[in-house]
């Protein structure tokens, strides 16, 4: 099995566009990182890590900011793992 292609600062792929999916709905909520950080109970530089692909959440913190998003979890991954932008 082969391993995940990662860019030089180490960030998947997989996780550049989680962390994107996650940006974007934020952003259509005219919510600031800190808001969003505030709302899923994590520090902003954590937050900002998984938005720019550096940090590989669990699926409880992936729960958690689904839940502040107001989304599903299939509608926070929507386009993730076919690298589409929603």
């Amino acid at each position: 099995m082969s391993k995940p292609f990662r860019n030089r600062r180490g960030a998947t792929n997989l996780g550049q566009r989680f962390g994107k999916r996650v940006r974007a709905i934020r952003q259509r909520k005219a919510w600031s990182l800190e808001e969003l950080a505030e709302r899923a109970g994590m520090h902003v530089t954590y937050l900002s890590s998984i938005e720019r692909g550096h940090r590989n959440p669990t699926l409880n913190v992936i729960g958690s900011l689904a839940s502040a998003l107001g989304v599903s979890l299939s509608e926070l991954l929507t386009g993730v793992e076919a690298g589409g932008e929603q």
